[in-house]
């Protein structure tokens, strides 16, 4: 007689042994040899070397010619465009926009990384409805980690060897406050991992502020942020800091939507 039960059992084992692999593939290590797979999940060598030709196979892992290492393949960035075509950040955080541009009147920007370009982007904003002087952004426009509130709160929270490897990169200046030297920036990136928001003043225009706090996904990247411009003069140091809290809290319940499964 056939044990059904057990038959299942072993079916879930393997796709849990198969996700086990699969997550290992990470932007700060995006590529394994098999000797490393089978040390870090204690797999025995013939299941794990079954394992890694079954994905070899399908398309989910690459083996470089010259290396011999393992990375993510056709499959694995195929799979990952249709999730995305089906997730809408937008809907996700518009309530937070929302309650943001309630609190105060001025515009409030949504960002996303772009993980490949080592930038943000402007994927929504509600305009400033204050009279006179406003600060607006272009949807679509890309600003690089290091200039600004709302790409360097993505810079904090990266992997520290991502932001190693950003760092030692030449950081362009927009204006003379931008922030472009190493030193600056990492003691920056640790105030804003300990007060989980950021804070920039005319570093990307003349007479323009921001305030911005990033939010993580399921991975425990950070996805993006959401950021509130306004004219320089706006704002007292003392109402930007108690500003940046209240952001601080917004973007930690944006984090737990993120995570949360739908259903």
């Amino acid at each position: 007689m056939i044990d059904v039960k057990k038959q299942s059992q072993v079916g879930v084992g393997l796709i849990q042994k198969t996700f086990q692999v699969l997550d290992l593939f990470q932007l700060d290590r995006p590529d394994w040899s098999q000797s490393e797979l089978i040390l870090e999940t204690g797999m025995s060598r013939s299941t794990a070397s079954r394992l890694v030709r079954y994905l070899v196979d399908t398309g989910y892992l690459v083996q470089h010619p010259s290396s011999g290492r393992y990375m993510l393949g056709v499959a694995a960035a195929d799979l990952g465009r249709r999730a995305m075509a089906g997730f809408d950040l937008k809907a996700i955080c518009q309530p937070a926009l929302e309650q943001l541009s309630e609190i105060t009147d001025e515009t409030i920007l949504l960002t996303s990384l772009d993980r490949s370009a080592q930038a943000v982007i402007c994927v929504d904003q509600i305009e400033s409805r204050c009279g006179g002087l406003r600060v607006f952004e272009k949807i679509g426009a890309s600003f690089p980690l290091h200039a600004g509130a709302a790409p360097r709160a993505v810079l904090a929270l990266l992997p520290v060897a991502m932001q190693n490897a950003y760092l030692q990169l030449p950081l362009k200046k927009f204006t003379d406050h931008t922030m472009a030297s190493e030193v600056e920036l990492r003691r920056e990136i640790k105030k804003i991992r300990d007060a989980g928001y950021s804070i920039s003043v005319e570093e990307t225009y003349e007479g323009a502020a921001g305030i911005a706090a990033p939010f993580v996904g399921p991975d425990e990247y950070p996805w993006g942020s959401i950021a509130i411009a306004f004219p320089l003069n706006r704002l007292t140091e003392n109402e930007r800091e108690d500003m940046g809290r209240k952001m601080a809290d917004i973007s930690k319940r944006i984090s737990i939507l993120l995570r949360k499964p739908e259903g």
